[in-house]
């Protein structure tokens, strides 16, 4: 931008300085030809009534010199001198006269009426050129204006250095100017270059600060600070979507992987209960049970390994319902405390049976708004991992908290603590801490992953801590 500012700027001072050079002498000199010619008519007129040969005049006459710079000269036709505006001598005049005449005809004649010609004439007694009118005024004297040529050489070399140094001046000013513009144009520019550029490289944090101009280029910053914002918005959602997509792919893997480890160990535990199942059927069918108390003990195996299997699809199917939400169910107000009992009474025979000891801290009973079957499948998976895994003192505590508008039921069994860097695990399907332990009493690794389900399907919440003696489960919901 400077340059071109700099160069159409020399280029005008360039062809103003030829304009100068080659046509200005001749406009100089036709202005001065018009200016004789407006002399000589003022000087024709004032010779009727002989006006311009008094005194008076000759302060006219002083005031067309000194204001043109010319020589005037009027003589009678024999030469002898009636008006000077010059210490002229009578052989000056006549040179002159002559040097007119005998260039009447030549090429240096600039204009030629009945009453005067102009023509460039040069002295060659001064060696100088002239710009000469030479007439004939109305009473028959002689005129000769004229005007030395190397006056209006003089001039135009003034001319032409005033105006090397005016555009000299005008150049430099012309190139401050541009500067001091071009910058203030261009920085704008030059932050939106570099706002792009960050954007390119997804730097969406840096934006355009308007001026008080409200320009173009203002407006344009306001604009990219909008597609900025905008662009950053698409590209943290897509980040979002990005991560939620490598989780759910993650997820799906660690599905799949658990998936096939629980197909795997259902067939076993499948697998077990079937052959006993089979076996004890077919020696029934084979009369190898001959007296009653034969016959009655297989038929006990056979219903405690149906019961199993029966348990484990029943689980299945819970899970499954609770994952794709087709269990939704209904919230309903029900007696919680009530609750808590019953399911303990139905597995009385096996807390028996395991030497199992319950202890309640429960101060009164306590209703609630929720879905009961999610409340009742959470806390019997809750029990019944509490029972399969109760040691040492054998004591299982269930403990009731009332908290404002939450309820908080946690059951503790005394036995081996949980290692830490597994509890996180614990809701995850499918998931054992100890399999050899799992299978032996029938586990399948689902119970932790229906209460996960369930509690969560009725925006409640649960854990799993270490106690001194023990392992504590929880799970708060509202009332």
């Amino acid at each position: 931008m400077v340059i071109m500012m700099t160069g159409l700027t020399s280029i005008l001072i360039l062809l103003l300085l030829l304009f100068n050079v080659f046509l200005l002498s001749y406009i100089y000199r036709q202005v001065k030809t018009n200016v004789m010619e407006e002399v000589f008519a003022e000087l024709d007129e004032a010779t009727i009534g002989g006006a311009l040969y008094e005194n008076r005049y000759d302060r006219k006459l002083e005031q067309l010199s000194l204001n043109n710079n010319f020589d005037i000269i009027i003589t009678s036709y024999d030469g002898t001198v009636i008006v000077s505006t010059g210490k002229q001598k009578n052989n000056t005049s006549q040179r002159l006269l002559d040097a007119i005449l005998s260039n009447r005809d030549n090429e240096k004649c600039l204009e030629y009426t009945d009453a005067y010609q102009i023509i460039l004439a040069e002295d060659d007694y001064v060696n100088e050129e002239y710009l000469v009118l030479a007439g004939t005024l109305s009473d028959g004297n002689l005129i000769m204006i004229r005007y030395a040529v190397e006056n209006m050489n003089l001039s135009i070399k003034i001319l032409v250095q005033t105006l090397i140094v005016v555009a000299i001046i005008v150049f430099i000013f012309t190139f401050i100017i541009g500067e001091i513009f071009a910058n203030r144009l261009t920085k704008p520019i030059v932050e939106l270059t570099d706002i792009s550029k960050k954007m390119a490289d997804l730097d969406f944090g840096v934006r355009y600060r308007p001026r008080d101009t409200r320009t173009e280029i203002d407006i344009l910053g306001e604009h990219m600070n909008k597609m900025s914002e905008d662009l950053e918005d698409a590209y943290v959602n897509l980040r979002k979507a990005n991560i939620e997509l490598k989780k759910d792919v993650e997820l799906k893997e660690k599905n799949e992987e658990m998936r096939n480890e629980f197909l795997s160990n259902v067939s076993h535990e499948l697998k077990t209960p079937i052959a006993l199942i089979q076996g004890y059927a077919e020696g029934l069918a084979e009369g190898m049970a001959d007296d009653p108390e034969s016959r009655a003990y297989y038929c006990d195996v056979i219903v405690d390994e149906s019961n199993k299997m029966n348990k484990l699809v029943a689980q299945l199917m819970s899970l499954n319902e609770l994952e794709y939400g087709s269990q939704k169910g209904e919230k309903e107000e029900f007696n919680l405390s009530e609750l808590i009992r019953n399911v303990v009474d139905s597995s009385s025979i096996l807390i028996e049976q395991a030497g199992i000891t319950v202890e309640y801290e429960m101060e009164y009973d306590i209703n609630v708004v929720s879905v009961y079957e999610n409340v009742e499948m959470a806390f019997s998976n809750y029990l019944s991992n509490a029972i399969h895994y109760c040691k040492n003192e054998k004591i299982i505590r269930i403990c009731q908290v009332d908290k404002d508008d939450k309820v908080c039921i946690s059951i503790n069994n005394t036995g081996d603590n949980i290692p830490e860097d597994l509890i996180p695990r614990l809701g995850e399907k499918f998931f054992k801490i100890d399999k050899a332990r799992t299978r032996e009493y029938g586990g399948s690794g689902v119970g932790l992953s229906i209460v996960k389900l369930a509690i969560e399907s009725i925006d409640g919440k649960y854990g799993v801590y270490n106690t001194d003696n023990g392992v504590t489960f929880w799970f708060e919901i509202s009332k």
